[in-house]
């Protein structure tokens, strides 16, 4: 086997072995997502009382930064190392995410359209990494039958 084979056969060896990169326009959605943990972790009052129309509880502003210390988390994570397995993995925490905050907004009248909200801007992230990726792999597809 020539030097050049061996290179190529090792390249290969080696891609294999790394995760598969995310799509180019998956960042746009990581700074999105930790902008919105930031505000979450910042102002977790405001932010509420301007969507419930009355000032959260405290345990309300704990749980909302929390919240927002783990989209912050995301949207750094995936912002850094953009692999595919991690924002397939972030889509389906914010499938799940706008799930709960749809069965807590059934049973919290006071702050149903808060919580809404938050489903709402959970559903949104996960079907932009969902539909970014669906589009890379569709780009790949095409690319490959050329």
């Amino acid at each position: 086997m020539t030097a050049s084979a061996r290179f190529r056969a090792l390249r290969r060896s080696i891609a294999g072995q790394l995760p598969a990169p995310a799509p180019p326009g998956m960042r746009w959605v990581s700074v999105v997502r930790a902008c919105y943990g930031v505000v979450l972790l910042g102002l977790p009052a405001p932010l509420i009382t301007a969507l419930a129309g009355s000032p959260p509880s405290a345990r309300v502003q704990a749980v909302a930064r929390v919240l927002g210390g783990r989209q912050l988390a995301q949207g750094t994570i995936c912002g850094l190392a953009p692999a595919r397995e991690l924002i397939e993995a972030g889509a389906a925490a914010d499938g799940l995410h706008s799930a709960s905050m749809l069965a807590l907004a059934t049973g919290q009248p006071g702050l149903r359209r808060a919580l809404l909200a938050d489903a709402a801007i959970a559903a949104a992230l996960a079907l932009a990494a969902a539909a970014s990726l669906h589009r890379n792999v569709s780009r790949s597809a095409s690319q490959g039958s050329r």
